[in-house]
């Protein structure tokens, strides 16, 4: 499955890639002509140099090559690299916009039964393993294979009886490779679920911060932190001490092939049935199929994860929205009328609102009051299509919901929620998110009509001013004053403020209410409140 999905992606861009796979094709190629310089090299030396000539013509040429093959790795390393390895960062990239955009399009009820945390289990470490397939593991295959089989011919086509002596160590290699490998998974797994709750832990305690001093918790957070800390360290202890123990494993076999092929080749040497150059050569070929044997398990690892990760984002993004257009809706700018006719809404089997029925017209100022759970929100969050009801109909300007496309909803709608979301920017560019193209003086008269402006002129950076995350550098007033200076500043045909000035203290309540007043003449108004 993740093979194919690599290939959609190769096949975008076909003769870029199979111009990167040549040139790793190209690199390993080099690597193995290099030890038949070297052999020549040495022969020539051992056999051909005589003192009396000073003939150091031939040599300076097997010298020259040597240090051009080297140049030329370097050049065909670079490339195959940037073009292999950039591809799979423009998958990442592609995937997750992909997913990015799909979650923006989920439904509330999807968030609501979702962990935030898995969410960016999804985005990062799933992400990642991905990209380690498309990239390593891509490679590493790919090269494993090409380099074993052309390993073994040129070893083959130096000598024969010394090659069968050669594999004899190399399944064992594999084998302790696929194995470790393994192991290493299940360890890995855990310092990233070890992980995970340490972070966890660090964003619950700078979202709480305020709490945590408020009742003297410090010292008692930080003795969770540290014990999580150290079960983070001992996993990481765990996993080192597997690799400790894997490679000298997979070199201890590897210098034993060495020394049987040292053994049984110096004896041929001895014999005059292979040269010491061959000898050598033989040797350097040696080390370099052991790479293959070792990539086994790493690859198969590699792919492994990254296409169970594959799986995770792929069932992510098979998730469908709750709430959508009917195939027939139009883009239909709302006037401000509303109607609620005989709704019907409730979560499972507990109705929260029953057989309402709203008629609002346009331009009214009304409110809804009601007590805790009464179902005020819902009525906000069914007029902005959030939700949708069980049974009933919802009209705007007369028009079946159904008939009209979400963003047409959204778009004619100005919403103030209960709680006060701002995101970690400027006071400015919170503001501007209710309207992107707004100037700074249309963000200054909404906050004016939020009496939030002098607040905001007595800060050293005034409007440019970090609020921090989720507001934390802001009062509980401040944070719902700016939420309705980002309502507003859409100049929106319908604005619902759902109990937004409950954090307000009376005076500027008033004020408000009176700048909203003198606002929104012509606009539909909803303000839902408890009291």
């Amino acid at each position: 499955m993740l093979i194919k999905f690599i290939i959609s992606y190769y096949k975008k861009a076909p003769l870029k890639m199979l111009f990167g796979f040549l040139m790793l094709v190209a690199v390993d190629i080099a690597q193995l002509i290099a030890p038949r310089i070297v052999q020549r090299a040495i022969d020539y030396i051992i056999t051909t140099y005589t003192t009396a000539g000073n003939n150091y013509s031939y040599l300076g040429k097997l010298t020259l090559l040597i240090f051009a093959l080297a140049i030329a790795i370097g050049i065909f390393r670079f490339f195959w690299r940037m073009i292999i390895i950039g591809m799979s960062h423009f998958i990442e990239m592609d995937f997750k916009n992909r997913l990015f955009k799909h979650l923006l399009l989920l439904s509330n009820s999807f968030f609501t039964r979702t962990k935030i945390g898995d969410i960016m289990a999804h985005m990062t470490n799933d992400m990642t393993a991905v990209r380690r397939a498309c990239a390593f593991g891509v490679i590493a295959g790919f090269d494993a294979v090409f380099l074993f089989l052309a390993t073994l011919v040129f070893m083959l086509t130096l000598n024969a009886k010394l090659t069968l002596y050669a594999l004899i160590p190399l399944p064992i290699i594999a084998l302790i490779s696929l194995f470790f490998v393994r192991v290493l998974f299940r360890k890995f797994k855990s310092v990233q679920e070890s992980f995970s709750l340490l972070t966890e832990k660090v964003r619950e305690m700078i979202s709480g911060i305020k709490i945590i001093q408020a009742f003297q918790q410090e010292e008692p957070e930080s003795k969770n932190f540290d014990k999580l800390s150290r079960e983070y360290l001992g996993k990481n202890i765990s996993l080192i001490k597997i690799w400790g123990t894997m490679f000298p494993l997979i070199f201890l076999f590897a210098e034993i092939g060495m020394a049987i092929i040292l053994w049984v080749g110096g004896q041929q040497v001895i014999l005059n049935e292979l040269t010491t150059g061959e000898l050598v050569a033989f040797l350097s070929y040696m080390g370099i199929i052991v790479w293959p044997m070792m990539a086994v398990g790493m690859v198969t690892n590699v792919y492994q994860r990254g296409n169970a990760s594959y799986k995770r984002i792929l069932e992510l993004l098979e998730e469908k929205p709750d709430i959508y257009d009917a195939p027939r809706a139009e883009y239909h700018p709302l006037k401000g009328s509303i109607k609620l006719e005989n709704v019907y809404f409730s979560y499972g089997e507990q109705a929260v609102l029953d057989n309402i029925n709203i008629d609002i017209k346009e331009g009214q100022y009304i409110g809804i009051c009601g007590g805790i759970g009464s179902g005020k929100s819902i009525i906000a969050r069914l007029i902005l299509r959030i939700i949708e009801p069980r049974k009933g109909r919802i009209f705007y300007d007369s028009i079946d919901y159904k008939k009209i496309k979400i963003a047409s909803v959204r778009d004619s709608i100005g919403y103030v929620p209960q709680d006060s979301f701002l995101f970690s920017d400027t006071i400015e560019d919170n503001v501007r998110f209710g309207k992107p193209d707004a100037t700074l003086e249309e963000i200054v008269e909404a906050c004016n009509v939020a009496s939030i402006d002098k607040n905001i002129m007595e800060l050293k950076y005034r409007y440019k001013t970090l609020v921090g995350e989720k507001g934390v550098t802001l009062s509980g007033g401040q944070k719902q004053r700016l939420c309705i200076a980002r309502a507003i500043i859409r100049r929106p045909q319908i604005l619902i403020l759902d109990d937004a000035l409950s954090a307000v203290d009376t005076n500027t309540e008033k004020e408000i209410i009176r700048n909203l007043g003198n606002y929104s003449k012509g606009i539909t108004t909803i303000v839902i409140s408890h009291r």
